[in-house]
């Protein structure tokens, strides 16, 4: 599908990014809030005007998430996220689409929660629910995130309520019914941590190469990507990325951030809590976000590459301040700050993506 700009004409030698997306072959997205949401792209002609210029391709934050789409078992709501997807194709992006299914108890359907049926008749029920959605959005969507979070930290698949039901058969199920329903979508798996986690790593890569043996339809792996300053490290990064890239499929990251403060550290913990965003963390945050886009660019050949997307447009839009950091401070994950000015990370994308040397000045 087209909707990415091709081509590296993108000058990166000045302070200010002109156009981010010019600079890739591939896609490079960013995450968005929609209608009523905070931050929502539809209320701010700022953030519009970031999308318009950086962006070439558009993943819903919320919106196309399972409860949003298919709120009860013969009740399905597209009108979200059609309008979603004529904002895209208005302005020359493509999308996206995140998730056919996923866990997490919020965005379960409550008719699933409460269904009724042996193995057969859930994955039956699971058949119908892609099957409905992905030939919805035929032909209208670059690609899905098919599964989403079906591995657990430490390894072993995670104990949804789709893998009490079915055990693992509802994730293979789901890539052949989502490729029934669309021939030519990219269709991904996608996780978080594992570029760090080297048990999760390693149930991806058997569940991968289970896939490959019985010839189930995945296209590649999205890495959510939420990292931090100090960790993982890019030869962790590159080497997760590679167990992908080895078994031919293509690697997205699809949900990066990068906030200065890492909770989980000692410093941290300790009460070195950074609550201010100074030039000199900016300017290694700059070199952190080139670091992992030049792994990608150095690990993925070009034929492998999904793309790169961003989560969220603005710092106080990202999920982490109230997620990770339980809004007790401000933090600065992204590329642009709260009045939609570039920060220096975007210019570290930018590097990365150009094959510039990654510096913090």
């Amino acid at each position: 599908m087209t909707g990415f700009d091709s081509g590296s004409s993108e000058k990166t030698s000045a302070t200010d990014v002109s156009r981010l997306s010019r600079l890739a072959k591939f896609p490079v997205g960013v995450s968005v809030a929609y209608g009523n949401e905070a931050f929502s792209y539809t209320n701010s002609p700022a953030q519009q005007a970031v999308i318009k210029t950086h962006f070439s391709q558009l993943t819903a934050g919320n919106i196309m998430k399972m409860s949003y789409l298919h709120p009860a078992q013969d009740t399905y709501n597209f009108t979200q996220a059609d309008d979603f997807l004529k904002f895209a194709r208005d302005n020359g992006k493509t999308l996206h689409a995140h998730a056919l299914i996923w866990h997490s108890d919020y965005q379960v359907p409550a008719f699933m929660k409460n269904y009724q049926g042996d193995k057969a008749a859930w994955l039956a029920m699971l058949k119908t629910h892609v099957q409905t959605i992905t030939r919805h959005f035929s032909g209208k969507v670059a690609s899905w995130d098919v599964v989403n979070e079906a591995i657990n930290d430490g390894g072993g698949y995670r104990n949804s309520i789709f893998y009490q039901k079915t055990g693992t058969d509802y994730i293979e199920q789901a890539f052949i019914n989502a490729r029934a329903a669309d021939k030519k979508a990219d269709l991904y798996y996608n996780d978080y941590n594992i570029e760090a986690d080297a048990a999760k790593l390693q149930t991806l890569t058997e569940m991968l190469d289970g896939f490959k043996a019985r010839s189930v339809p995945i296209s590649g792996v999205g890495f959510q990507m939420h990292i931090y300053m100090d960790y993982p490290s890019v030869s962790t990064i590159s080497a997760a990325f590679k167990r992908a890239v080895d078994r031919n499929l293509k690697v997205k990251i699809t949900e990066l951030d990068i906030p200065i403060n890492n909770p989980f550290s000692p410093p941290y913990q300790a009460g070195d809590i950074k609550r201010v965003l100074t030039p000199a963390l900016a300017l290694a945050q700059k070199k952190r976000y080139c670091e992992v886009v030049k792994a990608y660019m150095d690990t993925v050949p070009a034929k492998l590459r999904g793309g790169v997307t961003v989560w969220g447009v603005s710092d106080p839009s990202s999920w982490l301040i109230s997620d990770l950091f339980k809004n007790a401070h401000a933090d600065w994950p992204l590329l642009f700050d709260g009045a939609y000015q570039q920060k220096p990370a975007l210019r570290g994308v930018a590097d990365g993506l150009a094959g510039k040397a990654c510096t913090n000045t």
